[in-house]
């Protein structure tokens, strides 16, 4: 993987992180990347409905718009000194669309976004849009929630080898090598992590059950090592730790995150459905909610955005077509 070259944070217009603006600084100047914050505007008292001539709409956008250029460059004049960040805004609804919309035209290499307050106090289930964000956007997402990362930042990959039913098979090797050059970037430590469980299981109104009895089969856990290493040298990364543990993932990786103090898990999103959209995944989907420390989300090389790069409204008044499975 080549370092970023452009580095967008994805702001609340009305909002803007303080906490996500430092990190998107921090990662810029490692990674002697462009840095650039970008909010989305939207009002839906802002419409046809409300003002009776076109001009007097838009100039209402257009203030809303400059308002939030504002506030965005406000909070860029408190972020480190030497820090040049961008600040940008457009009228464009929804907001997960929006932010993919702009990743496209700005030809960024990631994308950078605060988890809500109040889903960085529990397990609390994110929004829609969030994942709509996480599946659609075509580079790697930062989901932070807005923790303040080690000065040698410990960087875990989180990879499962072996399932290649239900990935790409170019994405270990992407999840491993976006890992690695993310923690040399920042001076921080690089783990391999994975969880395996012995025999057939299923996962049924939250409880797992083996769908086969008996004892482990002796060298499994050699197996599962064995295929990490291979993932490993395939990638060109060598890990200063490498963890194969047994049990299952939404609850190992969230603990062996907060054993090791992780700050950032680098994971895929692993398949497509029939109807062509992207899935992290149902273990995956469990870890997320659980896990202390921030989250990068990579896709495999083949994936094309389903979001269209025309901004919202295409029409005025015309509906809103938004993106499968939405």
């Amino acid at each position: 993987m080549n370092k970023p070259a452009r580095i967008i944070v994805g702001m609340d217009a009305h909002a803007p992180s303080s906490a996500s603006a430092m990190l998107g600084a921090r990662l810029a100047s490692r990674l002697d990347a462009a840095l650039e914050l970008y909010a989305p505007v939207y009002n839906s008292q802002v419409s046809l409905a409300h003002f009776e001539a076109r001009d007097h709409l838009q100039h209402a956008r257009d203030l809303l718009v400059r308002h939030a250029i504002e506030r965005l460059e406000k909070l860029a004049a408190t972020l480190p000194p030497g820090t040049t960040a961008e600040c940008h805004a457009a009228w464009d609804h929804p907001a997960e669309e929006a932010l993919t919309r702009h990743v496209l035209e700005r030809g960024a290499d990631m994308l950078l976004v605060a988890l809500p307050e109040e889903e960085t106090r529990g397990r609390r289930h994110w929004s829609a849009g969030l994942w709509q964000l996480v599946r659609h956007c075509p580079v790697p997402v930062l989901l932070t929630r807005g923790r303040q990362w080690a000065d040698a930042p410990v960087v875990v990959a989180a990879v499962d080898p072996l399932r290649h039913h239900a990935r790409h098979g170019d994405l270990e090797r992407r999840i491993l090598a976006e890992a690695g050059a993310l923690a040399a970037g920042v001076g921080g430590v690089l783990h391999a992590w994975h969880a395996w469980q012995p025999g057939l299981r299923i996962a049924v109104g939250g409880l797992d059950q083996p769908l086969e009895r008996g004892a482990v089969v002796e060298g499994d856990e050699a197996r599962h090592r064995e295929a990490v290493l291979r993932a490993l040298q395939g990638a060109g990364v060598t890990p200063a730790r490498v963890a194969v543990t047994e049990g299952r993932p939404e609850q190992a990786l969230p603990e062996y995150c907060q054993e090791t103090g992780a700050d950032l898990v680098v994971m895929g999103a692993i398949a497509r459905n029939p109807f062509g959209r992207i899935f992290l995944g149902s273990t995956a989907e469990r870890v997320l909610d659980r896990l202390p420390c921030d989250l990068l989300v990579v896709k495999p090389e083949a994936f094309r955005t389903p979001v269209s790069r025309e901004r919202w409204p295409r029409e005025e008044g015309g509906p809103l077509l938004g993106v499968p499975g939405i």
